[in-house]
């Protein structure tokens, strides 16, 4: 039956835009919600105050402003605009019986997703029908008679005036949200008289929800996390355009805050970067005159990254070969392992065999290992003395402790003469040969207080501005740690 109500107060402003209204204002009018709710911060109750309220984004405040606050006992409206285009609300009126309020701007024009909310215009109330600002519409009998204390049924049915674009629609408060029942709330048992916002011509909604979802999520590090707020009244209504304030309480991004604004389903979505591994508690909240209204936590899990990347040989310059074979690049939060075929031989000017590369990753504790094998390599370039290299193998390993690494070479020959190289040299091992620059065990790190990262390259020729190879190749990372 409510919802019903409001389907009917909504379908008679829409008939009345498409009969009165210019065409292009038509579907304008149609798409205007009309809400109403009653303000109470004199006995606050945050959760059914209507909220949002003046100084939430692209509201129009048509109320009682003075420095410190003001304090309400009042009816309330707001008009919300969710047509898309510019409209102009030409004035709201509220009737009770022969008690007519016509307080507030005129001419009020509201783009996309605006608001227009009105209330009492002074900081004091007064009971039955007044014209000095006050709008204390709980104590509004029958013809604006003083209803103050009184506990017997007024029978009153407000009713809402408003025009929009020359377009005017008569909206009755069937469900007594203006005038709390039709009975003065606040003597009468309510206490607090506050209602939350709901569309005219329903029942009473008086309170209101704010949820926070997923409960829980899981997530690497590095990657991006997504709450959503969803706030309604307590019948379930969306409560749009209310400001929602979004923070990390704990966990190893506690302190990351962020903002957003209910759409007219009642949602405001917030991400956020995770920077290390551990657990986030995000809460969400919004406030009004009366207090915060605050949602239920969340969990955020966040799991170290674990990444790599192997592969045999790869070259850039006068001979382009891309990496061969490769494992990865490898990026988990998990256990798994990545080994693709070995590759038996390469061939041309520059020609290997057996190039075999891994990647594997392990959790309790996390960890990511690289290995990388070839048995030979030759390199015979025209004008380049020729390159034979044996056997070798990199491999690199990665914990939250650090990296480590190292590689192995069998032999090295440029162009007949014998490189007096360790089988396992030192890292960064550089030997200038012929024109030729190699670097044996050369390991690149990268270490933050959270990652680490460490590629080990068995050998690298560099012929500057010819040549760029790498033979057997093993970069481990993890990200994440705390």
């Amino acid at each position: 039956m409510r919802r019903a109500l409001v389907f009917l107060g909504m379908l008679a402003l829409s008939f009345a835009a498409v009969v009165v209204a210019p065409a292009s204002r038509a579907h304008a009018a149609a798409n205007v919600a009309v809400q109403v709710g009653y303000a109470d911060n004199l006995r606050a109750n945050p959760a059914n105050f209507p909220t949002p309220w003046a100084g939430a984004p692209n509201v129009t405040y048509g109320g009682c402003s003075v420095p410190g606050g003001c304090t309400f006992d009042a009816g309330a409206l707001r008009v919300i605009n969710n047509t898309g285009v510019n409209v102009n609300v030409d004035y709201i009126k509220v009737s009770f019986g022969t008690c007519v309020f016509d307080i507030w701007r005129h001419n009020v024009p509201l783009g996309p997703s605006g608001q227009y909310i009105v209330t009492q215009t002074i900081n004091s109330f007064s009971s039955g029908c007044t014209s000095d600002g006050s709008f204390d519409t709980s104590d509004i009998g029958p013809n604006g008679a003083s209803w103050a204390g009184n506990c017997n049924q007024s029978g009153v049915v407000p009713l809402v005036t408003v025009s929009i674009d020359g377009v005017v629609s008569n909206f009755p408060d069937t469900g007594k949200i203006l005038n709390t029942g039709g009975v003065d709330g606040a003597t009468c048992g309510m206490g607090n008289e506050s209602q939350q916002w709901a569309p005219v011509g329903s029942v009473s909604c008086p309170g209101s929800i704010l949820k926070l979802a997923p409960s829980q999520q899981e997530l690497a590090v590095g990657s991006t996390a997504s709450v959503t707020a969803n706030y309604v009244n307590s019948c379930g209504d969306p409560l749009q355009g209310a400001p929602i304030a979004f923070k990390v309480a704990s966990g190893p991004n506690a302190g990351v805050s962020g903002t957003g604004t209910t759409d007219a389903a009642g949602n405001a979505t917030f991400s956020y970067t995770g920077t290390a591994s551990g657990t986030d508690t995000v809460g969400a909240s919004t406030s009004n005159p009366a207090g915060t209204i605050t949602s239920n936590n969340v969990s955020v899990i966040w799991d170290v990254l674990l990444t790599g990347d192997a592969y045999g040989l790869k070259s850039s310059g006068l001979v382009g070969i891309t990496p061969t074979p490769e494992a990865g690049p490898v990026a988990t939060t998990g256990a798994g392992n990545s080994s693709p075929p070995c590759v038996v031989t390469i061939s041309g000017l520059i020609s290997a065999g057996t190039l075999c590369a891994n990647v594997s990753t392990a959790v309790g504790p996390s960890s990511s290992t690289a290995n990388a094998s070839v048995q030979h390599v030759g390199i015979g370039l025209l004008g380049l003395p020729a390159i034979a290299i044996g056997a070798v193998t990199s491999t690199s390993h990665s914990l939250c402790a650090g990296s480590t690494g190292g590689a192995t070479i069998a032999s090295i020959t440029v162009g007949g003469v014998v490189v007096p190289v360790s089988v396992t040299p030192g890292p960064n091992t550089t030997v200038n040969i012929l024109g030729i620059k190699l670097i044996l065990n050369e390991q690149i790190a990268t270490n933050t207080a959270t990652d680490h990262v460490l590629t080990v390259n068995a050998v690298h020729v560099i012929v500057p501005g010819l040549l760029d190879t790498i033979v057997a190749s093993s970069t481990s990372d993890i990200h994440g740690c705390v």
